[in-house]
């Protein structure tokens, strides 16, 4: 089978023939129909310091967020048959640490990472660990299937951020952050702002929903921020960093009204100096990070909102490629020329 591959510490990926996965007990194996490039991804077609933080070994194939047909399964597999829809949740838990026995696989101790520590699904076929196969309406399209598991992380912010009749700012317009963006919208946020640079992906974040936009480039977030929130005490009652820049999660408490909350999702690109009294303690601010979605419970409700078509990610899909173009693929993801990048294999 054809399968995107990082064989060396080094740019680029390969694009291989290799065999297909042979299915354990406890595996199912699909034939992917739809693939997405998430910012690692990127990172790893790059080979940043960080990789060596989550891969094991090379080579391995990557790509976390696929969506596909069940075409075999082990033999201990139980809710999956052949033919169903089936999308990979990254997070791949043990079952057995503290984290696991108390709801929280999401964050497993022993954790390995789908399309990161394991094989991914930038390939014809990939195995997936039944424990980490979602099963996915048929009425759900394998392109947005897909985008499950990216959408489980912003809706996640987006409930704990407690948005409804509130002024929401979404730091980062990539596809994290529109999908930050339309969940605000959904879930009753009154007013939300656009942060970005890219032009293009602010004109995708007024689709999404967004009712203001803001380039840091152009004038100050800080004071357009203050001056759209004065009704509503002069800050943003939500921040959802999706950025990962610590210039502007630090320049956002600035914006961050009393009692609001903060909710970062982003990986920051270096340190973020704070000082707590005045950022943290005389603001009250409830600040969150999240890793991974709620293991089943953010698939349902995300699965609900693209059921009942409240939830429209078409915007954020720019690109479509296949597994041949791959190299074409990543580089407009990397060039920010478009905002989520599919592989139909």
């Amino acid at each position: 089978m054809k399968a995107i591959v990082k064989t060396r510490e080094e740019v680029g990926f390969e694009l291989l023939d290799v065999p297909v996965p042979r299915v354990g007990d406890d595996d199912v194996l699909i034939k992917v129909k739809a693939a997405a490039i998430c910012g690692s991804d990127l990172k790893f077609y790059k080979w940043v310091p960080w990789c060596k933080n989550v891969i094991k070994s090379l080579p391995f194939i990557p790509g976390h967020e696929c969506c596909g047909e069940v075409v075999e399964i082990g033999k201990n597999v139980e809710g999956i048959k052949l033919g169903d829809k089936v999308a990979a949740e990254t997070h791949v838990p043990c079952g057995v640490c503290w984290q696991c026995r108390h709801n929280r696989p999401h964050t497993c101790e022993k954790m390995e990472l789908f399309g990161h520590s394991i094989d991914g699904g930038f390939c014809e076929y990939a195995l997936i660990p039944d424990r980490a196969a979602r099963k996915v309406p048929d009425e759900i399209p394998y392109e947005y299937g897909c985008l499950l598991e990216p959408m489980g992380i912003p809706y996640r912010a987006v409930e704990i951020g407690e948005v409804e009749k509130d002024a929401v700012v979404v730091i980062g317009c990539g596809p994290i952050g529109q999908f930050a963006i339309a969940f605000s919208k959904i879930l009753g946020a009154e007013i939300i702002i656009g942060i970005d640079v890219n032009e293009k992906r602010l004109k995708i974040a007024e689709k999404m929903g967004a009712t203001y936009l803001i380039n840091p480039e152009k004038e100050s977030v800080v004071k357009r921020v203050k001056d759209i929130t004065r009704e509503y005490g002069g800050g943003a009652g939500v921040i959802i960093d999706a950025s990962g820049n610590a210039k502007a999660v630090k320049e956002a408490f600035s914006y961050l009204r009393v009692g609001g909350n903060f909710v970062i999702l982003g990986q920051t690109d270096g340190p973020l100096p704070l000082n707590p009294s005045v950022d943290i303690v005389f603001k009250e601010a409830k600040i969150m990070g999240l890793f991974g979605r709620r293991i089943w419970d953010t698939w349902e409700k995300t699965e609900k909102l693209l059921l009942s078509k409240k939830m429209n990610p078409e915007p954020v899909i720019t690109h479509r490629f296949s597994l041949d173009d791959y190299e074409k693929a990543f580089q407009v993801a990397l060039s920010g020329e478009g905002c989520k990048v599919l592989f139909i294999p």
